[in-house]
């Protein structure tokens, strides 16, 4: 019985993945040797990577006298600008792969691993308080 629930389970979830990547624009300077990665990326990669991306919308600009970027607009609003000054087409290809994998959601460092609405001057508790003091 559980494992046919498993496998409905399964079954129910296994297209439910949303690419969070909506928007990329890939922005060069058509002479500046800083862009000669993402250009022959341009040149030679991007039109595969948009066939097997069709739910993410490519733009290539033009960027003259300045170092190329690629700027990663996600769904839930929030926008990432990544510089890809001197890179090569192998880097820059993995810069737009991990941008496509990327969700979007900044992250925070967590400050302490555990939250109570009254924080105590003692510590925490430890069963081991309670025991007798051996020598």
């Amino acid at each position: 019985m559980a494992s046919t629930r498993l496998t409905v389970l399964t079954q129910f979830v296994k297209g439910r993945y949303i690419c969070q990547l909506q928007r990329l624009t890939l922005q060069y300077c058509s002479k500046g040797g800083s862009s000669r990665g993402l250009r022959e990326y341009v040149n030679g990669e991007v039109v595969g990577f948009a066939k097997k991306n069709p739910q993410v919308v490519i733009y290539v600009r033009p960027r003259p006298y300045r170092h190329p970027r690629i700027v990663a607009e996600f769904l839930n609003g929030k926008s990432k600008v990544v510089s890809i000054k001197n890179l090569s087409q192998a880097e820059v290809r993995n810069k737009v792969e991990q941008l496509r994998d990327a969700s979007g959601i900044t992250r925070r460092k967590m400050k302490k691993w555990w939250h109570t609405d009254s924080p105590s001057i003692q510590g925490l508790w430890n069963p081991f308080d309670s025991l007798p003091y051996k020598n």
